[in-house]
């Protein structure tokens, strides 16, 4: 019996001096020396360093969208899908459009007119020479069809692309505008895009001198605002300036573009037109929807164009106008 209480004794010593020692730690499951493996640090705990390439990579990447959504050089939703115009292009492989429309004004008969527009690449040249045909007389019509394309005013001239890059295109065009007589002409364009947040603001520049008008120059400054990926909004003006006229001929604009799809697009268009021949003054309204679908493949185009016009020597009455445009666009990179 004292031996067992001896023993009970002596197994309690040992156990509180054991707890003692361990400074009474809590009871745990996790043997005693147990080493954990550090946690990786995740993708979200490390913060990225921002380098000069990577914003150059960002810049361009804003760059190329906005060039893609309004305009740049060659927008296929606004200025290739809308104009008519492929001359102004450059460095964009060779390419042609060619247009028969009509046109009906209210109290007058229906009128025609034929369109070209051809930009040709020479080859070996570096993408330096084009070869440049289109019809101008943009006001003249006729009233037969027959007679629409032979009563079309042709130039033709030869282009040499002085600077190609992404901030600065300039070029110098010679040639001849077809006539009795004929009228030689040359002339220097430039172009100037600006990106600025979310707006493409593009300056245009053309000096020129045609025999029969003289020395000339062109100013055109276009905003375009992307709205989202198949929106945007443009707004434009221009001034035209004669020499021997001394006066000004002013151009204001603007328009909301939707593409709905690839194969129709819509527009809604405003503009005013006048000069500062007694001051500036402004003598022509248009207000009007262009609705464009292709018909066929991916190079034919039919467009119906509703609007109205006001002029001063209508008195400011509305001239309901309707035209029917069929094109063909024909391009080769």
């Amino acid at each position: 019996m004292i031996r067992s209480v001896f023993l009970i004794v002596s197994l309690l010593v040992f156990c509180s001096s054991d707890c003692l020692a361990s400074g009474f730690d809590e009871p745990t499951l996790i043997p005693y020396g147990t080493v954990w493996p550090e946690k990786p640090e995740t993708e979200e705990d490390v913060q990225t360093e921002v380098t000069d390439d990577m914003a150059e990579r960002s810049r361009r990447w804003l760059i190329d969208h906005l060039d893609n959504l309004s305009g740049g050089i060659d927008s296929f939703f606004v200025d290739r899908f809308f104009n008519d115009d492929v001359t102004d292009v450059q460095g964009h492989g060779s390419h042609a459009k060619f247009s028969f429309f009509t046109r009906r004004e209210l109290g007058d008969p229906v009128d025609y007119k034929f369109g070209v527009s051809l930009n040709i690449e020479l080859p070996h040249t570096n993408d330096r020479l084009n070869l440049l045909l289109e019809s101008e007389d943009e006001d003249v019509r006729e009233s037969q069809v027959l007679e629409s394309p032979d009563n079309v005013t042709y130039s033709s001239a030869l282009r040499f692309i002085i600077q190609q890059t992404e901030r600065w295109s300039s070029s110098v065009d010679a040639g001849i505008r077809w006539g009795i007589p004929p009228d030689p002409f040359v002339r220097f364009r430039a172009k100037r895009p600006v990106y600025f947040d979310y707006w493409n603001f593009t300056f245009r520049q053309e000096l020129n001198y045609y025999t029969s008008d003289g020395y000339g120059s062109v100013t055109d400054l276009t905003f375009d605002r992307p709205i989202d990926t198949q929106r945007l909004f443009r707004y434009e003006m221009e001034s035209e300036y004669l020499l021997n006229n001394d006066y000004f001929t002013l151009m204001y604009g603007a328009g909301l573009y939707h593409e709905i799809n690839p194969i129709y697009a819509y527009a809604i268009l405003a503009k005013a037109t006048g000069d500062t021949e007694f001051g500036a003054t402004f003598d022509a309204y248009e207000f009007g929807v262009r609705l464009r679908r292709r018909i066929y493949h991916d190079w034919m185009f039919a467009e119906l164009h509703p609007q109205y016009i006001w002029t001063r020597e209508n008195d400011w009455e509305p001239t309901p106008v309707l035209m029917l445009r069929l094109q063909a666009e024909f391009r080769r990179q």
